[in-house]
């Protein structure tokens, strides 16, 4: 079948974070016209990083990103380039940086050129799989070092302990017993270890959190131009 001129095509892109086990990695379909600067930030939305560093592309061995003060700088205006100035075919990849002190690296493969689905807005993220690890955790050493300490004995016993005694006040209370209150410093000590626990765990994926999360984008693509990651890295 030969497509129109005007036919609008989308790229159906897999992004995959490098050197994470269990992988993690979201496939997202966008339109050829997405700028550079449009597409920094629908990778970090589908991933569910802060944009909180600075980031660059490597497509072709030329860099691109959006410029931040302190930051690097590019040859080329991230607002003007477009997938389609590429012209990829099926197969390729290139790769993107994000955090330049832990230094997290996304390869990104180019699946599939189709045209657009009628009546489907885009960015759609259709599949993923695992949580980003936690902002200024020290990259994939870091992180496997982080789990190993969050998931030994001496972690897991108290967090146990911590469940088991919330569990227990609330069938007392559930039982027809005192209910549970601020007074009760065990009971508040034990959410106050599962609160800790809750804060170092990563934002889990949810398919539909991020296609909401790009439905937003759409209506304010440039939402973030007033924020600005740190320049040291």
């Amino acid at each position: 079948m030969t497509l129109a001129a005007s036919t609008p095509l989308i790229y159906h892109l897999k992004i995959v974070l490098r050197d994470i086990t269990p992988q993690v990695w979201r496939r997202v379909q966008v339109a050829a016209t997405t700028t550079i600067a449009d597409l920094h930030s629908i990778i970090q939305t589908a991933m569910g990083w802060e944009d909180a560093h600075l980031h660059q592309f490597l497509i072709y061995g030329k860099a691109y990103g959006v410029y931040h003060d302190g930051g690097f700088s590019f040859a080329d205006d991230p607002d003007q380039v477009r997938l389609a100035d590429f012209r990829w075919r099926v197969g390729e990849r290139f790769r993107y940086d994000y955090d330049m002190g832990d230094f997290w690296q996304h390869d990104i493969w180019i699946e599939q050129i189709r045209p657009a689905v009628p009546h489907r807005v885009y960015p759609h993220c259709h599949a993923g799989s695992g949580a980003c690890p936690p902002e200024d955790c020290g990259g994939p050493l870091g992180y496997r070092a982080l789990l190993r300490e969050r998931m030994s004995w001496d972690r897991l016993d108290p967090l146990h302990a911590a469940m088991q005694l919330i569990l227990e006040r609330v069938q007392t209370f559930a039982a027809g017993g005192p209910r549970p209150t601020v007074d009760d410093d065990d009971f508040m000590d034990a959410l106050d270890q599962l609160d800790d626990w809750e804060a170092w765990m990563p934002i889990a994926f949810d398919r539909r959190a991020v296609n909401q999360a790009f439905h937003a984008l759409g209506r304010n693509p440039h939402a973030d131009d007033d924020h600005h990651p740190d320049s040291g890295r």
